[in-house]
């Protein structure tokens, strides 16, 4: 599903990154639903209404519950859900549907991190229900797409009104099916 149009572009310099630096959560609702970012930036949440995020909260605390630097917030703005030793980060996912959006998220983790001096450090995508894994590397072209997205982050939250959106299947169990289907 791609609700963005915009070729990749060149990546961003360290003040554009400064610029536009969002929290991760933004990065996935971009790549899954402008709609649903444009809602979240403006501060309606609806996360709290629905059971499917329960359940992926659930998940995310029951799971590596006893591997140390759990839930590591970074300048108040990503939250890493584990730093595996000093090279690799997890995210922990509910599902593999939208694993794209995951993978662009983490890649934003990855990106964020080598600018504050990290180095080239390794993601992971998690998936306990499936027991599958999936590594993630800051790659040019993933690079691209992150700085992509951070640039559409920026216009979609500084429209007056929400983007107009297809109805897709996955939309009858997004949280914000109200708001967008009545």
């Amino acid at each position: 599903m791609k609700y963005h149009t915009t070729p990749v572009s060149k990546a961003l310099s360290e003040e554009e990154l400064d610029l536009l630096r969002v929290n991760g959560t933004k990065v996935n609702y971009w790549a899954i639903c402008p709609r649903k970012l444009w809602f979240f930036a403006k501060r309606i949440t609806m996360e709290h209404t629905a059971d499917r995020v329960a359940l992926g909260r659930l998940l995310h605390r029951e799971s590596y519950s006893k591997l140390p630097r759990r839930d590591v917030l970074i300048h108040n703005l990503i939250r890493v859900d584990v730093v595996e030793g000093e090279e690799k980060i997890l995210e922990v996912k509910y599902s593999r549907k939208f694993s794209d959006a995951a993978r662009l998220q983490v890649a934003y983790y990855l990106l964020y991190l080598k600018h504050l001096g990290a180095g080239d450090m390794v993601g992971e995508l998690r998936f306990p229900r499936d027991h599958r894994r999936e590594q993630v590397r800051l790659t040019p072209d993933l690079e691209a797409k992150v700085a992509d997205a951070l640039r559409g982050i920026r216009e979609i939250e500084q429209s007056p009104r929400p983007p107009h959106v297809q109805f897709q299947s996955h939309c009858l169990r997004c949280a914000y099916a109200e708001l967008c289907w009545g």
